[in-house]
């Protein structure tokens, strides 16, 4: 739905089609949103390929089905903005994104925090060496609940559901390619368990270039979600604290009170769902070039299954050349 409200309030976007299993679903967003648009099954797209109006297709589908639709689309000469990950294997990726360098279409992966606006701003401090050489970066990502069994058992394990997004991080803010892994995971929910998934992960990642990432990820936090970054580099540190939900905080004689921190990934980066939707528009007007790259998903995707080696060998794993 983040997506979908971008898309109505930028001037240089519209909604043609809206695809949904259930299309009556898709039938009442179009009516109580008014908008002119059609609505079809996952399994009737040929209307909308064929449809010179539609320049590009979003899709926010389970990663099980991204792969013909991204095809199906790049071939039928649309832009294609795909949420991660664009597929659940390496080759399969590669494969789409040199069918869009064929058709010369866009595939956009979809990695949102490449696009919040403090993570940015400590790339570009970390880029300039504005606090000397980066040494260590921690990042900390808990959800407030886990997602339904439902979703657990289709959604390719915690790793490569949600630690991708924070392994990207990773990556983007070393500057390096990594040398070796380690994930420590545990899972304390039996249901959780019971699919052979991790409620709880660390992992720790060693690059190249001697950076240190240290990288925990979880699905539970009962006090909201839980984002926070910190980059530690030879002049000092840099952090980025969680968003909370308020601006007013109580102090009285017994205590003081803050606001909870938000508790939803929808509140929390409203800023960059918005940001990467407008690079996306840009792509596709000529006005940039794609900052989340054919290279950049692979390496997410490689250090994905370095991680899941680790957690089978529970050992660390040196990364394959």
């Amino acid at each position: 739905m983040a997506h979908m409200k971008n898309i109505l309030t930028s001037p240089r976007a519209s909604v043609k089609w809206v695809v949904r299993n259930k299309i009556q679903e898709a039938q009442k967003f179009v009516q109580d949103y008014n908008l002119a648009a059609r609505c079809t099954t996952p399994d009737k797209l040929e209307g909308l390929y064929n449809d010179p109006e539609v320049n590009a297709v979003l899709i926010c589908s389970p990663t099980s089905t991204h792969e013909p639709v991204i095809r199906d689309s790049l071939l039928a000469d649309k832009a294609v903005f795909c949420e991660k990950p664009i597929t659940d294997a390496i080759d399969s990726t590669a494969a789409c994104y040199d069918l869009a360098e064929k058709v010369k279409r866009p595939l956009f992966n979809a990695m949102h925090r490449r696009f919040e606006p403090n993570f940015c701003s400590v790339r570009e401090k970390v880029m300039k060496k504005e606090l000397g050489n980066l040494r260590l970066i921690k990042v900390t990502s808990r959800d407030l609940a886990p997602p339904p069994i439902s979703y657990i058992k289709t959604s390719g394990g915690i790793i490569y559901d949600s630690t991708i997004h924070d392994l990207d991080m990773s990556l983007w803010l070393a500057g390096s390619q990594p040398e070796s892994v380690y994930v420590s995971a545990s899972a304390f929910d039996p249901d959780i368990a019971s699919c052979g998934d991790y409620d709880q992960v660390v992992v720790t990642i060693k690059f190249k270039n001697g950076v240190v990432s240290s990288v925990e990820n979880g699905r539970v936090a009962p006090y909201g979600y839980d984002q926070r970054l910190e980059v530690l580099c030879d002049k000092g540190m840099l952090q980025v604290d969680n968003k909370r939900s308020g601006l007013v905080w109580e102090h009285l004689a017994q205590g003081s009170s803050v606001p909870p921190i938000d508790s939803h990934f929808t509140n929390r980066y409203p800023l960059a769902y918005a940001a990467e939707l407008e690079h996306f528009l840009d792509v596709m007007q000529g006005k940039a070039e794609l900052r989340v790259k054919k290279e950049d998903t692979l390496n997410a995707m490689r250090l994905v299954r370095a991680c899941q080696k680790s957690i089978a060998a529970k050992a660390p794993v040196t990364m394959e050349t």
